[in-house]
């Protein structure tokens, strides 16, 4: 079996704290990423409804994935994004919209 390599992505909320730790990537902030922005993302990505399972919600699409990680109140802490191939260009044009670009940071491991 051939694993398909990928990129990952997080929007967080700006401002949000940025730590690597044992288990990866964690963020904190005392705000939360809007269910709009989520749907807007859902819609202009093209991503389908796959799963929920302890506090996520996973979408796939053509070569994305993406999770949205909720709180114990159920509001979005942060999306996690694999992109295959050349599909994380989709992300960073919509990064361009300042429906997006105002309300959260992008973050991409492998540049950090």
């Amino acid at each position: 079996m051939m694993i398909k390599r990928y990129t990952a992505a997080f929007l967080i909320p700006v401002g949000a704290r940025k730590i690597l730790g044992e288990d990866g990537w964690e963020f904190d902030s005392p705000e939360r990423l809007s269910k709009g922005l989520a749907d807007h993302l859902i819609a202009a990505l093209r991503l389908d409804f796959a799963e929920r399972y302890s506090g996520i919600k996973r979408y796939i699409g053509d070569n994305i994935s993406m999770s949205i990680f909720l709180d114990d109140k159920n509001e979005i802490e942060n999306i996690y994004f694999q992109f295959y191939g050349s599909s994380l260009k989709a992300l960073e044009q919509l990064y361009q919209d300042p429906q997006v670009s105002s309300k959260a940071e992008i973050i991409m491991p492998e540049k950090e």
